[in-house]
Formats: C-alpha cells, structure tokens, sequence
C-alpha cells in the first residue's frame, strides 16, 4: 500500500469564484442546486445524517435544491431508484436548456459529478460503498469545473471498498479494491455516434440474463438530457464472477470504466486510459483523418485496441468509402481478426454480445493494473490526486500503530493490547460472582480478585497504544479522520490477504474496535492507580467524547468480557455532558441484534451511522452514538438528541453463555425507550434461543423504573416474529398499569424486512423491497418516540448517566426476580405463544381458501335464492363465517391448556397470564371478523363486477389479440423494437374504448352537514324564526327527541295543563319524526346521495306538520321548531353521511377492481408481446438460417439429379458409361484435335486433364437450353410435409409445461434429419436467442408460421419462374464432381511410362493399361543421354533394357523382372509383328517430337522411319482396336 501524493493539490477557488468564470450552463446548473452559496464547505458525513436522519418519507423533490438530499437518502437505504432527478419544479424557470417534457431537472451524471465535487473525501467513501452495493458506477476522474484548472483522480474513496468474488483455483475470495490487481477495460466514444455506448456496456456487464443498469445512459430516466458537468467524468464500476456461468460477464474480475463525453477532446483522461488499460474499447462512427490520427496515438500507447464501427450512412457512395477509410484504418493500426466490430447492422443487443465475446478471448492472457497504481500513473501525468499531505502523514501514523502485526494477530494482541485479555475477563467474571453474594467462595474470590488487579498495575503503556493515543488525541480533527479511516483500511487490508492461513490456524481478527477499547481499558486502569506512565491519560474521556460527536460509536458493553466499563463509559458522558447545553433531553432507541440478523447494516440503512459490523470478526457486544435532531423532530419528540445503541453478537456461541447474552440484553434494553428486536432470518439453528434472550430481557426489565417497548421489525421474519408478537401481548396487557396501553403494546411492522445487502462488497444488489421496509420501519420507529413524547417525560444525560450506572449495578449482581440462567417461564410462553400462532395460522389458511372458494358459493347462493341482492349475501357470509371463527377459536383456547398439560408443564409460570392468553385469542377473533367482513365485501363486488364485465372483458382480450398481432407483424416486416412505452400506449387505446358506464365520472363528495345546517337556516329565516342557535342531534337528545318546557310559549306553560301538553306535543313530534324517517329511507333504498332538493322536500313535511300542530289548544315556542328541525336534520345528516361513505367506499373499490383490472391484462399485453415476440424472432432465425438452406438444398438436390441423369442416359451415355470408355473418348478427342498443348497436359496429369474436358462439357452443355422435367415443387411439398409432421411430433410429445426453445428445435431438427435424409444446421442453435423457455405451443405456432410464409416464399419463386428454372451457381461445380466420380476409375497410373489402369471391376487385384505409350512422352530419356527415350514399357519387357529408380533402392533390374517391384501391375508385351494400339502414341511422337523435346529441354527423340508411316485414321483404328470399340 502507498501514497501517491507529493504536493498539496490546489483546492481551486471557492464556489463563487468559480461561478464568475465558467459559463451560463454550469452556473444555472450550481445555482439551481443551490451550490452557489459564499464559502460553501464541503458537505461531511456528520452533517449529511443531520439533513437525511429524520426523513420517513421518499417523495419526489420539491425542487432541485433537493435532489443532492433525495439521493443520499435512498442511496444509504439501498434504493435503485437513488440516481433519479424527478422533481416537480419546472426546470425552464431556470433558464436551463433542457427537455420540456422531461419530469427530471437534469442528467443524473451532473447530479452524481455535483455530489462527488462539493462532499470531502469521508462521505465520498461512504457514498462509494453504497454506490457500488447499488451496482451504480463510481466516479474515478472528476473533471474540473473550470478548464484551466486540473482534474482530480480518486483513489480515497476506493481505498476501504471491498470485493468478493469466486474463482476456480482459489474459491471464494474477498479482496481490498482498490489493491486488486486485474485487468483493466476502458470504453470511448470517438467523435458522435447513433449507439448507446453506456447502454452497450451495461448489456455486456449483464451477461446472458441478467439486466444490468451500472452505467447511466441515454435510455433511463433523465439520461438524455445534456450533461453540464460531467463531461469527461471517468466512471468505473466491477465485474466480479459470481461462479454461475449465466450470471458472470467474465469468468474473472474485471475493472470496467467508461469516458464520458468525446474522446477527442479530453487528452489528459485518455493518456490516463491508455497508459493503464489492457484494452481500449473505441466506438467510432466516422473514419476521417482527425479519427485517423487520434486511434493510431492511442494504439501505441495500449496494449488492445477494440474498434466498433457505428456508421450510418445510407447513400452508397458514403458507405462505401467510410468502409475503404475503415479498411485503410485497420491495416495501418494492425489490428488482429475480430477486432473490428461492425456495428451499423446490428442491433446494441447483438453488438454487446458480439463484444464480449471478443473480451473473454482476450482476458485470460490479458495484463493487470490497480487504481493504486492508476493514482501513480496520474501523478505522472500531472493529474491531482485526492490523498494529499495530511493523509500521508495519518497513513504514516497507522504503519507506527500496526508495526509488528505482521507476525501474527495472536501475539499482536497480547503483546499490545493486553488489557483486554484473560485478566480482564477473569476479573469481570469475579467482581460479578461477589458481587451476587456467592458466600461459600468469598475469601478465594477476594483473594483472586486482588491478584489479577495487581496483574492489571503491572501495565505499562506499549508502544502500539502510546502513538495510538497520540494520533486520535491530534488537535488536527481531519488529520485524525484520515488516522481512523487509514486504521480501518490497513487492518482490512492485511487480513484480506492472509485469509486463507488465518482460516486455518484460526487466527483472530482485529478491528479498530479493540483499539479504542484497550483505550478504555487504559483509563480504567487509569483510575485504579494512577502512575508517570499515565499521567496523561485524564484527557481521554475528552477524546472519546469527540469521537463520539464525530461518530465513532462507543462501545457501552464489552461483549468478550461481558462487562460494563463504568468508569470509562460515565466519563466520556460526562465529557460530552459538559459540552451540551444545561438539560439536554434525549430518547433512547436500542436494537438488538442476533447471530447473523445483520444488525449493524440495518441500523446505517435507518440512520445513515456506522457501528463494527458483524462479518469475519465475531464482534459481540453493544456499542452506542448521539444523533442531534432536526428542530421540527426535536418539538414532535420532545428531546433534542437519539441515542442508538446498537448490540452485536447475541446467540453466536454456544449454550452456557447464553447467560452472558442474557445481561447484555437487559442491560441495553433496560436503558431504553424503544427496543428493536432484529430477529435473524428463518430457519436458523438458534431461533429458540434468540427468541428466549429477547423474553428474558423482556421480563427484566419489566419491573424496573424505566419502561421500554419492544418492537418487532417486520412479519417478513416468519413465524419467530409473530411468536414474539404474541408474547409480549400476553406479558404487557395489564401488567403495567401506570403506564399507557399505547405505551406497553408491542408493534409490529408488515410487508417484508428482507436482509440488508453486505455494506462493503461491491457484489450486492440494490433491493427496492428493502428500501420501502426501511423507510416503513423508520416511520413506524419515529412515531413510537412521538408517542412517548405524549406519555413520558425525556431522559437528561445526567440522569441517564446515573440511572445507567444504577441498571449495571442490579444486572451484576442479579437483582431481580429470576436469574439471567433461569428460562423456565420463557420457555413455557414461548411454547404456548407457539401454540397460538400455529392456531391463528390454521385458522387464517382456512379462511383464505374459503375465500379462494367464495365465487362458486355466491354463484350457488344466486342459483338457490334469486332474490338474494348483494347486500342479503354478504349477510348471510359473515354469519357463515363467524361461527366459523368462533369454532376456531374455542379449538385455539382448548389446544393453549391441552399443551401444557402434554409437556407436563408447571402450569403456575403462566397462571398469571391466563387471562391476557384469552384476551389474546378473543383480539384473534376480533381480527379476524374485521378482516373477514372487508375482504367478503369486496369479494361480493368484485364478483358483480366480473359478472357485468365478462362480455366486456372478452371483447377487450380479442381486441388486445388483433393489436398484438399486428405489433408482432410491424416488427417482423420492419425488424424493429417497440418499447415498453409505446405498447403502454397501444393499450391504453384500447382500454380507453371501454363504455362509459364503467367508468363513472368522479363522486361529488359534500359535507352533509354543513349543506343542511345552511338549508335549514334559510328555511327558518323564511319562517320569520330568528336569532336561534341550531344544534345538529344534541348530545341531550341522543336517546330521541323530548319535548321540553322551553318548547312552550310562556302563555302554555300553565302548571296544570303543562304535563297534558308535553304529552300531546310529543305525540305530535314522534309522529312527525317517523313520517320524516319513512321519507329518508325510500330515498336511501335507491342509495342516491345527498340533495338540496330532498332536503327541501323534508323540511317541507316538517313545515307541514307544524301547521297542523298549530290547531291545538297550546302555543309552540319558535325554539321547539329549531330544536325539532335540528334532530330530524341531525339523523337525516347521518343517514345521507353513511350513504355517502358506502358510496365512497363501493367507488373506491370499482375504481380499484378496474385499475387491477387494467394492469393486468396492460402487464398481460406486454408480457405476451414480449413472449411471442422473441419466439417469433427464434422461429424466424431458425426458419431463414437453418430450415431454408436445408429444404432449398433438398429441392436442388433433385434438379442435379436430373441434369446428372439425363447427360448419362441422352446422347453422351456411351462416353460416361465406364471409366475405360470415357478414357477412349479423351484419347480419340485429342487425336482428331490433334494439338501438342492437349497432349502434353493429359500426360501431365490425366485427372487434371479429365476433370478439364468435363467442366468444359458441362459449360458447353449449360449455353444452350437444358430441357428437364420441373419436380422442384414436387419436392418443395415433400420437404414440407416432414417438417410439419416434425413439429406437430414434437407438440404431442410435449406435456405443456414450459420449455427451452433450444430444445425444441433440438428435438425437431433430428427428427427431420431421420425423416427426410437431410442435413439441418444447427450450430446457430447455441445463441442466446434460444435459449429461452417458453410454452410449446406458444412458440411452435410461431414456427408453423414462418414454416408456411417460406413455403409460400418458395412457390412463389417457382411461379414467378413457370418457363425458366433457376439454376443454382454451385450446381455446375457438383455435376462436375458427380461426373468424374462415375468416370475416375482407380486412378492408379503404370509405373513406368504412367498411363492410366482401365480395369472397369471396381475391387480388381492387377492393374492394366490398354495403351502404354512410349517413356519420352512423359520426359524419359534414354540411358547417360538427353534424347528422349522412343522405347515403350510393353516393348522393354521383352529385351534386355533395365530400370532403376528409388523402389528398387538403387539397383539396376531387368524390365522383364518389373512384377518384383510391382506385382500388382500387369504389363503385355509387344508383338514387333504387329503394333496394334502402339500406332496411337507413334503418330503422336512422331507429329509432335520436336514440341516435346523443347518443352521437357531434351533432344528430339530418334524414331525409327517407319513410325513417320502412321496416318491419323491409322491410330484411330489402332485406339478402337485397343478399346474395342465399334463405331
């Protein structure tokens, strides 16, 4: 590991400065951000969790002034949709150049720039870890904002990245990145091009099936916008092999970055580029002379060039001499085959797969480089980089700190760090057993106590520990970030690379935890007795107090030694105590995390802080950190800091610490106001175990003074959460009665808390399902605190502090009501909770199938009742299932008791909880009537609406069927791509032509109340009745409406008639309620809303009524009309109100079933689309590249045949009969042409010259017009027919299940093969475009199509050439072959004078030639001369000649003697009486002996005169004598 940094880099002038220089685009763009503020620090990482901690919400951005805070938010909770600049401001108000229709602000690359250029170096690691879980590019090169300034290359923010990947030699390894030494991919982009250079690269990162997003492109959200500052951004990202062929790229790590921008333009990036990369990936669509040039300098400085032609030009002559530039281009770069991509033909699919193919050729033999050797590269280029002066001196610190550790992490620690080892542990353990009073070992414990104390005195400072202390206590706070980062990184480092000796010897692993623990120990040690060693050490408490404001967790509980460390903890406190303001108040969170229930990842996904994680080191203990609270969260909370603190480790060893683990947990959850309880996933070993720790801390602290409650993450958990649930409901109710119920319930999140991605490999994936869980989580943890705002009063960090020191004290010495060892009460409610889950489970599966089955009951209830409406129905549902549930629930509350009795156990540890179970059950049975009633309701509707919906619902599936058929035509005539959103669009067109009455116009809600309230008041100001308070249903009056004596006129109130009048005067009031309440209810049987003008008409019954009360005796006071009118309208206004609710709630639910609805038969369309579109894409290809050349070769193949036929049986049938008669009819040829050239180059070679004199037939034959019988379309419909039943064979033998095309078309191709005697080509078959699974029929439809289109391609052709038949170009060069083959003969050839055998019987034993000719012919001479030789081999045999050549290995031997070297010739010998066939061959020497003797360069031959005599017809009849022929 090293530095690279010899100066200072120059930090540039501030924001503003830059702002006066740069130009319009970049300052809209800083001040739209809001960047472009005065002195503006960079952003750190303490600041960042102020700004993003409280926020429970992911909207979308106000404004771009939010969009920095947006992205780091979901960033750090691993959201995918992180990168995003949506927001709602327009950003034309800012005078930025950007797309209106675009909802983004601008390009996500400026956004990522802007982030990286304004947060120092600390929060660009953290940044850099999540980016890189997200499988998000990083930047690595930063451009500058102004171009007369340096860009800077990052290396810091690389330096703690770690990556895990698999490798075939060595297995799975995790290394340091920024160390890693691998090979070294860059991409370009020269000049301007049509293909997405980022889109390609993600398609080849993405392997074979695996969508990949790194690279941000012109194709996702906001992507095309124009960049503004990020221009010339080098970004990189990994790929690391996950050992899965299908899911890797590559199959070893590769580093993949990607320049931003033109190439051609950015010089110093590209050196950088070049220098380092193993390749350089160029895509380039014009190839001028600028181009030119700018390749052939790159060239030489990398070791691979790759060159990806985008051209597009359409004219001819552009396309053609783009190609001669390109051609000219590859031979001057001398680039190796395959290197040169043609990527104007092809799609960015095929040239990214076209690409790594070419990239997995190169990478096994490919250099590697670093980015620590990258960052030493751009030094050299005078290029800044990140690590400056200051960084240099931390790292040289660290080297001091660690020095030694190279020899083993064992004696590393006892040697400097022994406060933490065997003595300390034993002297916890010690002070706890005295402490619980264990009398009958008192004196020995005392006694070992003060012996390992004296232990501890004996300490003196090591030399680790004494530059340790000096660093972190350095005044400088950024020099000791940089101290603490580099401690981090270096011990990460140095165990990466000993992993696998230290798996072996089971070496430990250390951390910067146990630094600042033996820290702690240090100052303990302190207070026990101070000496000159540490006389310094009073300062400590200060240092950790500012760690901790800094945001180093300090640890609260040394797990290792299960102890508390009093002294250390309160003074740190007291140090941060004394730095707040008098009262501070805060709230306490503590998150309990198991063995592997990843409990550090989860609480920075929460909160953005960083607590020792739980990986390779078996970290165990409980670490705590301040968070400072935003002022709008300090008034809902009612405090103005959170303290996290944050366990690790609980149930990671084996059963008797779970004593250890017992304390631990009440302890934590002691000091607490809200408990998390993070449960590991299912189906773990430990989850009893963890499930007792939590009870047990639970029952703790019960009791104590505090009161916390405990929460449950999610349901996601699986049964261990919702057994916990039920536990804690049964320990809470009514057990605290001083405390609120809000207070003391448990709660419980739903939806799926899936697990947090490792937070420092970059081989994790972004989760969108994680990041809603956590915000869930986040919103439901923060309203728990606001709830406890309303209930209990905050804690003060003085009290906290004694009250924390107080707990320590009961928890050592054990001061409850059961010891931490004792689990008998947790496991007896654990297993009757178990009991209640399994029952309330059973009892939800069997609802949820009676529900699954609720469509053919109500179809069965119509049938048998027809009168029932939906109303009737749903009645009669609930009461089926509400004595289904309460069967179920007598059946629950019967198994809780039958348990305890079965396990035989102590029935008294739950006896107290006896009514809280039953309580439980009965909360079970209540919620299951309530969710019962909803999903009965809306199973009613929806059935109705499936009902009204089904003519509907087929006609829009056939409509969908044309559209999608004939979306699938377009791309298969015009090989294009239709995008997701354009068949979003094609459906909506369609879905928009549904009728009207299903979509309602949108439901006027009113307020009932307020409308009647203004009705009646104009009504009683049209009645003369003034100045009178109307009240709606007076709470006097909720029994009904009495008459009062205030109703009366004053002349009424008589004493003696009062009593008769109320009675008639309420007789009357009952009368006119009821006439008012019949009216009401006629209108809601029609469920028709509320209306003034019904309202009207009901103030008119009650006007009516009141006249004709006017006729009795006794006068009404105008208050009874009020009150009266008030009632009646009151009831009226509550009736119209459900309606409306009913009516809200039945709109609500329609609108739902028709979005459901809608999304999925939209889902459906381009799932479908999609399916058959790709399937018609493979039946295609197969069709054209495999099927076409196989059924046009098959029709061909019997146009040869015929041809072949009908030269072999016409007018040449006696020449190609047999190879002897095809050799007289050459020989006699050549006689009557009589030219010396024909003659000298059939002795040459005899089946040169054959082959020769048939091509020339067949040429000959092809000039005129070739008469044949036209069978093609005979065979046309043979070759067919196999290929339908071949695929109609296949489709029966497949079951309907899904299938890979692949072996589909396996499967089809050998059976037509074995049916039709033919050759299939399937190498094509290997592509990734079949290999896809599908149903068989889906894509055997596709196939019969395409089938058919080529057979309907093919008959067209042969029609359109009715008179003409097609020959094929490569038809000539068969029959050619055909021909010879049937004329060949044995090709062996006399060994003396190398006429040819022509023995017709193919297995014959001897050779004989039925014209031997003299050896001169073929250049022998006679012996120790240059005269040609006249002699023939049939003549040497009789005489006394002799031969020798390289068979008889020098020796002379008689001619006569030949069958000794060659017995499987037969020679006749020549009768001097009579030449016969020998006249041939001396008409022949004689008329051309001088040709052949200036031709082999010898003397003419001395004939003998007689063979001047021989006439031409003489050696024609001696060559029909010789072959017997007769002509």
């Amino acid at each position: 590991m090293s530095l690279h940094r010899k100066n200072v880099p120059d930090p540039g002038p501030l924001t503003t400065e830059i702002v006066s220089e740069i130009d319009r685009d970049k300052h809209i763009l800083l001040n739209m951000l809001d960047l472009h503020r005065e002195k503006m620090a960079p952003l750190d990482l303490t600041t960042m969790l102020y700004e993003i901690t409280p926020s429970t919400e992911d909207n979308i951005p106000q404004d771009p002034t939010e969009l920095s805070k947006a992205f780091l938010r979901r960033l750090w909770m691993s959201n995918p949709q992180a990168r995003s600049t949506c927001c709602n401001k327009v950003v034309g108000q800012y005078g930025l150049d950007m797309d209106e229709n675009s909802n983004c602000a601008i390009n996500p690359l400026d956004l990522i720039a802007v982030i990286y250029m304004t947060t120092n170096c600390f929060l660009q690691q953290e940044i850099t870890h999540r980016m890189l879980q997200n499988t998000f590019a990083v930047p690595l090169y930063l451009p500058p904002i102004h171009p007369d300034k340096k860009g800077t290359l990052l290396l810091g923010p690389f330096r703690s990245v770690l990556g895990e990947w698999k490798s075939p030699s060595e297995g799975a390894v995790m290394k340091n990145m920024a160390n890693s030494r691998m090979p070294f991919l860059s991409a370009v982009r020269l000049g301007k091009c049509n293909v997405s250079k980022s889109r390609v690269l993600n398609l080849v990162l993405g392997g074979l099936h695996k969508q990949n997003d790194c690279f941000i492109n012109c194709g996702m959200e906001g992507g095309e916008l124009p960049r503004v500052l990020s221009d010339g951004l080098v970004e990189v990202c990994w790929n690391l092999p996950s050992g899965d062929f299908y899911d890797s790229a590559f199959p070893r790590p590769v580093l993949i970055a990607n320049l931003r921008g033109d190439a051609a333009t950015f010089e110093k990036q590209m050196r950088l580029l070049c220098y380092t990369s193993a390749v350089l990936v160029v895509f380039c669509e014009s190839f001028g002379t600028q181009e030119r040039e700018l390749l052939l300098s790159w060239r030489d400085n990398t070791s691979h060039l790759i060159v990806i032609d985008c051209s597009t030009g359409t004219e001819y002559g552009l396309v053609n001499e783009n190609e001669k530039l390109k051609q000219r281009l590859v031979k001057d770069l001398e680039l190796p085959e395959g290197t040169v991509l043609n990527g104007s033909q092809c799609n960015e699919e095929q040239i990214a797969e076209s690409l790594r193919d070419v990239l997995n050729r190169f990478i096994p033999n490919l250099h590697t480089a670093s980015l620590v050797g990258t960052a030493g590269m751009a030094d050299d280029l005078d290029i800044n980089v990140d690590e400056d002066e200051i960084c240099r001196m931390a790292f040289t610190e660290v080297e001091e700190v660690l020095s030694g550790i190279e020899d083993g992490v064992t004696s590393y620690l006892e040697n400097q760090l022994p406060l933490q080892g065997a003595v300390w542990k034993q002297l916890c353990q010690l002070e706890k057993q005295e402490a619980r009073h264990q009398q009958n070992a008192n004196q020995s414990i005392i006694g070992e106590k003060e012996n390992l104390i004296t232990q501890l005195l004996d300490y003196k400072l090591t030399a680790a520990m004494r530059s340790f202390v000096e660093a972190v206590c350095s005044p400088d706070a950024n020099k000791r970030a940089f101290f603490l980062s580099w401690m981090k990184v270096k011990l990460e480092v140095m165990q990466l690379d000993k992993l696998p000796q230290k798996e072996s010897t089971e070496e430990p692993c250390i951390g910067l935890e146990h630094f600042l623990r033996e820290m702690g120990l240090i100052y303990e040690r302190y207070f026990q007795s101070p000496n000159s060693d540490l006389y310094d050490m009073f300062r400590l408490p200060y240092v950790g107090g500012e760690l901790l404001f800094y945001g180093v967790p300090l640890e609260l509980y040394d797990g290792d030694a299960s102890a508390f460390p009093v002294k250390w903890v309160y003074s740190v406190l007291y140090e941060v105590y004394r730095q707040l303001p008098k009262f501070t108040r805060m709230r306490v969170l503590t998150v309990l995390g198991f063995d592997n229930s990843k409990n550090a990842e989860l609480v920075s996904a929460l909160f953005g802080v960083n607590f020792p994680k739980w990986g390779r080191r078996h970290i165990k203990g409980a670490y705590m950190l301040l968070l400072s609270l935003p002022d709008n969260f300090r008034m809902e909370m009612d405090c103005e800091f959170l303290m996290v603190i944050c366990t690790e480790g609980l149930n990671h060893t084996a059963e008797q610490n779970s004593v250890h683990d017992c304390e631990l947990a009440a302890f934590v959850s002691g000091l607490s106001d809200v408990t998390l309880v993070n449960l590991p996933d299912e189906g773990q070993d430990k989850t009893k175990r963890n499930l007792k720790i939590a009870l047990n801390a639970l029952l703790f602290t019960q009791k104590l003074e505090k009161k916390t409650i405990f929460h449950i993450p999610s349901e996601g958990k699986g049964l261990d959460g919702q057994i916990l649930k039920h536990v804690i409901d049964v320990l809470t109710k009514g057990q605290i009665p001083n405390v609120t119920k809000k207070e003391t319930s448990q709660t419980m999140e739903t939806g799926g808390m899936s697990s947090p991605p490792n937070s420092n490999s970059v081989t994790s994936l972004n989760n969108e399902v994680y990041s809603d869980s956590v915000l869930r989580l986040k919103k439901s943890l923060l309203s728990l605190f606001r709830d406890k705002a309303t209930s209990g009063q905050p804690t003060c960090l003085g009290a906290f502090m004694e009250y924390m020191v107080n707990l320590w004290e009961m928890v050592k010495k054990e001061n409850f009501d059961m010891t931490f060892g004792d689990s008998g009460q947790a496991d007896a409610l654990i297993g009757v909770c178990t009991k209640l889950v399994q029952g309330e489970k059973h009892l939800s599966d069997q609802l949820d199938i009676w529900i699954e089955e609720l469509d053919n009951h109500i179809t069965e209830l119509k049938e048998n009742r027809q009168d029932l409406d939906s109303d009737a129905i749903i009645g009669i549902l609930r009461n089926e299932a509400s004595t289904h549930i309460n069967t179920e629930r007598e059946n629950i509350n019967t198994s809780l008791w039958d348990y305890l009795r079965e396990e035989d156990i102590d029935i008294s540890l739950v006896e107290g909880y006896k009514a809280n179970l039953v309580k439980t059950v009965d909360n079970i049975q209540a919620q299951m009537t309530s969710d019962i009633g909803q999903k009965l309701e809306t199973a009613t509707f929806r059935y109705d609406m499936t009902i009204k919906m089904q003519a509907l619902l087929t006609s829009l599936e056939a409509a969908l069927e044309v559209k999608l058929r004939s979306l699938l035509q377009t791309c298969k005539n015009n090989d294009c791509v239709i995008e997701d959103k354009e068949l979003e669009r094609e459906f909506v067109n369609i879905w928009e032509d549904i009728p009207s009455n299903f979509r309602d116009q949108p439901l006027e809600t009113q307020e009932v109340f307020d409308r009647m309230v203004e009705q009646l008041q104009e009504n009683l100001k049209d009645r003369d009745v003034k100045k009178q308070n109307i009240i709606l249903l007076n709470e006097n009056q909720q029994g009904g409406f009495k008459v009062k004596t205030a109703h009366f006129a004053l002349s009424s109130r008589m004493k003696k008639t009062l009593k008769y009048n109320k009675i008639v005067a309420q007789k009357y009031a009952n009368n006119l309620i009821e006439d008012c309440e019949i009216r009401v209810s006629e209108k809601l049987k029609h469920k028709d809303g509320y209306s003034d003008s019904c309202f009207r008409e009901l103030l008119a019954i009650i006007d009516k009524g009141l006249e004709v009360l006017k006729g009795e005796s006794f006068v009404m006071s105008p208050k009874f009309e009020v009150d009266i009118k008030g009632y009646i309208c009151g009831k009226t206004a509550m009736s119209f109100h459900e309606v409306q609710e009913a009516l809200i709630r039945q709109r609500e639910m329609k609108d739902n079933f028709l979005k459901e609805t809608k999304d999925k038969h939209k889902l459906n369309f381009i799932s479908q689309f999609r399916k058959r579109n790709q399937c018609q894409k493979a039946a295609q290809t197969f069709t054209n590249l495999c099927l076409k050349p196989t059924a046009e070769d098959y029709i061909c193949s019997s146009l040869e045949r015929q041809i072949y036929n009908d030269i072999i049986e016409n007018d040449n049938a006696l020449i190609y009969s047999s190879p002897k008669k095809f050799h007289y009819s050459l020989l006699k040829e050549m006689l009557l042409k009589d030219s010396f050239e024909n003659f000298h180059e059939y002795l040459q070679s005899h089946e040169a010259y054959s082959k020769k004199c048939i091509d020339n037939f067949i040429t000959a034959h092809f000039s005129g017009s070739v008469m044949v019988e036209d069978r093609r379309e005979q065979r046309m419909h043979q070759i067919f027919e196999w290929v339908k039943w071949c695929i109609n064979e296949v489709s029966e033998s497949t079951n309907g299940a899904q299938t890979n095309v692949r072996v589909l078309l396996e499967k089809i191709s050998f059976s037509l093969e074995s049916q039709g005697k033919v050759i299939v080509p399937t190498q094509i078959l290997k592509q990734p475009l079949f290999d896809i699974s599908t149903l068989p029929e889906l894509f055997l439809g596709s196939l019969q199509e395409s089938v058919s289109e080529l057979s309907s391609s093919i008959s067209q052709d042969f029609m359109e050439n009715d008179d003409v038949i097609e020959v094929p170009d490569d038809l000539p060069f068969k029959l050619k072959d055909m021909l010879y083959e049937r004329v060949k003969g044995c090709k062996k050839q006399c060994p003396f004078c190398k006429a040819p055998c022509d023995m017709e019987e193919k297995e014959h034993q001897m050779h004989e030639a039925v014209v031997h000719r003299p050896k001169g012919l073929v250049c022998y001479t006679d012996a120790n001369s240059t005269t040609l030789s006249h002699t023939s081999c049939s003549a040497d045999i009789t005489g006394q000649s002799q031969f020798q050549n390289k068979h008889t290995g020098g020796k002379s031997l008689p001619f006569k003697e030949y069958q000794s070297i060659y017995p499987d010739w037969s020679i006749h010998p020549e009768n001097p009486r009579n030449i016969g066939a020998a006249a041939y061959w001396r008409y022949v020497f004689v008329k051309h002996n001088d040709r052949f003797a200036r031709e082999y360069q010898c003397a003419p031959a001395n004939l003998p005169e007689a063979w001047g005599q021989v006439t031409q017809e003489e050696a024609l009849q001696s060559l029909r004598a010789a072959f017997q022929i007769t002509e």
